[in-house]
C-alpha cells in the first residue's frame, strides 16, 4: 500500500480570456485514497483543473492543498505527483523496464532498489515478461500499463489521469478499466481520473464530480449522479434520460405533459409550481397495448444486442425506453404498445 494523500481545492479560478472563467470557483475535497472522476463535455474545465493539480497550470486565484500542504507555488516536479496521459508519453527509445525505472534514477535511488522496485511495478500492471520490449514492440493496452507502472513506481502522494484510456479500442478500454480499478484498490492511492465517458467514470469512481462551464455541478457517488442528479445539465449529461415538464397539483399528484396525472412525493414544491421530471428508460417497462391514449407510438428500435432502446411518443411527448433485447417483444416503426412505470422512480431536477 503507497501512502495516500487527501487532495483540497478551495476556490480555484482559472482565466486565459479577461473576464471569462475556464475553472470558476471550484472547491472540492477528496479523502485520502480515494478514486475521484473529473467528468464532462469538452470545455467543461476538468482538465485545466487537473492541469493545476498537476501544477502544469497556475491558478489566477484560490488555493491547492496535498495531504494539508499548500502547493500552489511548488514546481510540479516537486509535488510528487504520478501523470499518466492518453498518448502514454513513453520514451521510445527505451524498454519498459527503463520506462519505469526512469523516475527512480531521477530520484537518485540505488541501483538495487531500482530494480526491485520496478520489476516489481512491472510484475502489478502484468507485464513482468515484457520488460526488455520496447513501446513500439507492445501494444496500446500494454503502452499504457508501462505509463501507469511509471506514474506509480516512486510512490506518489497522488495520481493523475488525462483520458488515458481515449486511445484504445472498446475491449482494451474495458479491460484496463477492470485493470486500474484493481491497482488502485491494491495500492490505495488517491486517483483523480479525467474523462468524458460516463462508462469509464461509473465504473471506476467512488465519486464523480460533474464539470460544466468551469464549475462543479454535482460531486456524489456514481449512484447518486446517476439517479438524483441535482440540475438539469447532470441529468441530461449522464446517461440516457426523459426530462419532463408537469406541473404540482393541490393533493400530492404531479400532471406531466401528454401522460396524465400521478401520485408523487415532491415536498419542496406546492399546488402550481412549474417543475422537470427526470424518468430514467431503464425504469419504464413495455406492455401489451391499452388501446388508449396512455400507449406509446413506436418511431424507431435501436438494438444493442443485450438490450435494445425504443423511441416513441404519447399524445406528442418523446419518451425513450430501455429493456433488455430478451424480454421485448418485437416492435417496429409504427406499432403502439402499453407502457409500465412507477412514480417512485421520477426525479424532481432543479431547472438550473
Amino acid at each position: 500500500m503507497l501512502q495516500a494523500r487527501s487532495l483540497s481545492l478551495r476556490s480555484v479560478i482559472k482565466s486565459y480570456i479577461p473576464g471569462q472563467r475556464a475553472v470558476n470557483d471550484v472547491s472540492l475535497e477528496v479523502q485520502a485514497g480515494e478514486f475521484v472522476t473529473f467528468l464532462g463535455p469538452s470545455g467543461s474545465g476538468k482538465t485545466t483543473t487537473l492541469m493545476m493539480i498537476a501544477g502544469f497550470e497556475a491558478p489566477d486565484g484560490g488555493d491547492i492543498l496535498i495531504g494539508g500542504r499548500k502547493i500552489d507555488q511548488v514546481k510540479p516536479y516537486d509535488r510528487n505527483i504520478g501523470m499518466v496521459f492518453q498518448n502514454y508519453a513513453l520514451f521510445p527509445h527505451m524498454s519498459a523496464f527503463d520506462n519505469v525505472s526512469f523516475p527512480l534514477r531521477m530520484r537518485g535511488l540505488p541501483r538495487d532498489d531500482i530494480e526491485r522496485r520496478a520489476k516489481a511495478m512491472l510484475d502489478m500492471v502484468g507485464l513482468g515478461r515484457f520488460g526488455n520490449r520496447r513501446p513500439s514492440e507492445l501494444s496500446g493496452g500494454q503502452q499504457q500499463r508501462v505509463a501507469l507502472a511509471r506514474a506509480l513506481v516512486f510512490e506518489p502522494d497522488l495520481v493523475l489521469m488525462d483520458e488515458p484510456l481515449g486511445a484504445l479500442d472498446k475491449t482494451l478500454r474495458e479491460q484496463m478499466q477492470i485493470e486500474i480499478k484493481r491497482i488502485h484498490r491494491d495500492l490505495g492511492v488517491t486517483m483523480i481520473y479525467v474523462t468524458h465517458d460516463q462508462t469509464e467514470a461509473m465504473t471506476m469512481s467512488d465519486r464523480i464530480a460533474v464539470f460544466s462551464q468551469g464549475r462543479i455541478e454535482q460531486i456524489g457517488t456514481p449512484r447518486e449522479v446517476y439517479f438524483t442528479p441535482h440540475t438539469h445539465f447532470v441529468a441530461s449529461f449522464v446517461g440516457d434520460s426523459n426530462l419532463l415538464s408537469g406541473e404540482m397539483l393541490a393533493d400530492g399528484r404531479v400532471r406531466l405533459e401528454g401522460l396524465g396525472e400521478f401520485a408523487a412525493k415532491a415536498s419542496r414544491y406546492k399546488s402550481g409550481d412549474r417543475l422537470t421530471v427526470l424518468i430514467r428508460p431503464e425504469t419504464i417497462g413495455i406492455a401489451a397495448p391499452a388501446g388508449d391514449n396512455s400507449d406509446m407510438l413506436v418511431e424507431d428500435v435501436v438494438n444493442f444486442g443485450d438490450n435494445c432502446l425504443v423511441v416513441g411518443t404519447v399524445n406528442g411527448t418523446s419518451l425513450r425506453v430501455r429493456a433488455p433485447s430478451i424480454s421485448l417483444p418485437e416492435l417496429a416503426h409504427g406499432d403502439r404498445c402499453g407502457l409500465v412505470w412507477r412514480s417512485e422512480h421520477f426525479h424532481f431536477v432543479d431547472k438550473s
